[in-house]
């Protein structure tokens, strides 16, 4: 199992009231999890679609500066000392 930093932007930092965690995991889709359990519930609710594996369409997710594919976050293996960035659903105005 691998440690390693996720680095949390806007609805997750705000959620959280952190800007980064650490933890232990083998693969991204653990990991995520990780920060789902952290949060709590609603945390949960808005980082998993109604499945609640897959992370919604709207978030982007990079591990060091490879952008992931959502959908298979199962097959990344961790190593240790790696940075995933859950970068929130984009906003402007």
């Amino acid at each position: 199992m691998a440690q390693i930093l996720i680095k949390l932007y806007t609805t997750l930092r705000l959620r959280l009231k952190k800007e980064q965690v650490w933890v232990q995991a083998q693969t991204a889709a653990e990991a995520v999890a990780k920060v789902a359990e952290l949060g709590g519930p609603e945390t949960r609710k808005v980082l998993f679609d109604s499945d609640g594996k897959t992370v919604r369409n709207e978030f982007v997710l990079a591990l060091d500066s490879d952008i992931l594919d959502r959908r298979r976050l199962d097959a990344v293996k961790l190593k240790e000392g790696m940075v995933l960035h859950l970068f929130p659903p984009i906003s402007g105005g």
